[in-house]
């Protein structure tokens, strides 16, 4: 025993260096060259040239800029609301009744089934004019007048992103809830606590952290994605779909560089504070 122990506490430098590998190797290639690849192209650091922010400045002086910047956080963070209050009911659901449980679950994880690029292009048809949503709505059930103008809205954008990045928050939400002392809850009713304040009080602060977690995987996730905004929203602008725009209008790599680092810098600044706010959280 006290020689397993002592591995535990010192563990060999050559197998901790080797169990680490695989994670860093894919850290590097998939994310640190890339990311160095974007920086270099973005400062023109190519031979017989020197560094140069005209780009970052370029990018700063043009108002699509801070529109397609707007456009993507807000996407984003109306994601993020979306996935966590909808989230909620579905894991109280959830947890009423074993029956329940791993359907709910099942349809949960169902949008990350399919490439996005086809559940964009589904969902676009879906709740198009004359789709399938609107004719139920329109020709068959008569409860509108004239069909509703989803596609190719903000809207609908927010409700495709939804649709697609809402897992990784209803899941993790699900399981809180599933893992709840309901003891704790019912101690609260017992003191005379009603419904909405054992909520508030003992429910939420417990599955904070889960949903606080959920909801920074589902943020990085709207935040960068690209073929939603680019079949869904025709007329939003983010910055993903401008740097694509870049590139195939004018072939300008350089200037794509430069947004897919701002971007980068964003999401990177957005975690640590969302995440700094799930440990203060879960500190009190």
């Amino acid at each position: 025993m006290p020689v397993g122990r002592s591995y535990v506490a010192r563990p060999n430098p050559f197998w901790l260096a080797l169990s680490l590998s695989p994670g860093l190797l894919i850290v590097v290639c998939l994310v640190a060259y890339p990311l160095g690849l974007a920086v270099t192209g973005s400062l023109g650091l190519v031979p017989g040239q020197s560094a140069t922010f005209a780009r970052y400045l370029a990018f700063l002086s043009d108002p699509r800029s801070y529109w397609a910047l707007l456009n993507t956080f807000a996407l984003a963070f109306a994601t993020t609301a979306a996935a966590i209050v909808l989230s909620i009911p579905l894991g109280y659901l959830a947890r009423a009744s074993r029956r329940f449980a791993t359907p709910i679950r099942l349809l949960v994880t169902l949008p990350l089934g399919g490439p996005v690029l086809i559940a964009a292009y589904a969902l676009t048809l879906f709740f198009a004019e004359y789709g399938l949503f609107n004719s139920l709505l329109v020709r068959v059930l008569h409860v509108l007048a004239e069909p509703l103008a989803i596609s190719y809205s903000w809207p609908g954008l927010v409700i495709a992103c939804t649709w697609r990045f809402f897992p990784y928050t209803g899941l993790l939400v699900i399981s809180a809830l599933a893992s709840l002392d309901r003891n704790l809850e019912d101690a609260a009713a017992s003191t005379g606590a009603n419904p909405f304040q054992v909520f508030r009080r003992v429910t939420l602060p417990l599955i904070a952290p889960a949903a606080l977690t959920g909801g920074i995987l589902t943020f990085v996730s709207t935040f960068g994605t690209f073929s939603i905004p680019l079949i869904m929203g025709r007329s939003t602008e983010v910055l993903s779909v401008m740097a694509y725009r870049r590139v195939t209008g004018s072939f300008d790599w350089q200037s794509a560089s430069t947004i897919v680092v701002i971007m980068a810098v964003f999401q990177i600044a957005t975690l640590i504070g969302l995440r700094g706010a799930v440990n203060r959280w879960v500190a009190r």
